[in-house]
C-alpha cells in the first residue's frame, strides 16, 4: 500500500509539471552580444495561455522574495564558449543580471531578459551561433516548471 501511495504522488508531482508548461507559449527569442563586456543576452517573450493571471506560488519564510525566473542551460557547444559556475551540481552560466516583470497576465506576453559571461578568449562569431544550443528553464522559486529547446528558435 505504502508502495501505491509514493507511485501516485509522483505520478501526479510530474502530471502537474506537464500540465504547467502546456500553460506557457515561448513567442520570441532575441539574443544580442554585448561585445565590450562579453556578455551574451537573452530576451525572451513568454505567453501565459491560461485564463487567469499566473503569480509565482513559491513561499518560504525568507527575506528574499524569489519569483519567477528563466535560466538559460547550456548545451556542449555554447558551455565551451562561456564561462560557467563552479561548486554547483548543475550545469550553469556565470549569470550577470537578468529581469522580468513578475507575473504573466492571461494571453499576454511577458518579457524576461537574462545576461551571461562570455569567455575572454571565445570566439563571439561562435557564440553567436551556439547561442540557441541550449534549454530555456522557467522557474517558480527553485522549481522548474518547464523546459523549451531553443534550438527550435534559431
Amino acid at each position: 500500500m505504502k508502495k501505491l501511495f509514493v507511485f501516485m504522488f509522483i505520478c501526479l508531482f510530474l502530471l502537474t509539471g506537464f500540465e504547467s508548461q502546456n500553460d506557457l507559449e515561448i513567442t520570441d527569442v532575441e539574443t544580442t552580444l554585448i561585445k565590450a563586456e562579453h556578455i551574451l543576452r537573452y530576451d525572451i517573450k513568454i505567453k501565459n495561455l491560461t485564463g487567469s493571471r499566473l503569480v509565482p506560488a513559491f513561499d518560504y519564510p525568507g527575506h528574499y522574495y524569489y519569483g519567477f525566473e528563466i535560466v538559460i542551460k547550456p548545451n556542449k557547444k555554447l558551455a565551451s564558449l562561456m564561462v560557467m559556475e563552479d561548486n554547483t551540481k548543475y550545469k550553469k552560466m556565470m549569470f550577470r543580471g537578468g529581469g522580468a516583470s513578475g507575473v504573466l497576465e492571461p494571453g499576454v506576453n511577458t518579457t524576461f531578459s537574462v545576461e551571461y559571461q562570455i569567455k575572454d578568449d571565445s570566439d563571439l562569431e561562435k557564440v553567436k551561433n551556439y547561442a540557441f544550443d541550449s534549454t530555456l528553464l522557467f522557474l517558480d522559486g527553485t522549481k522548474v516548471i518547464a523546459e523549451f529547446p531553443l534550438n527550435k528558435f534559431d
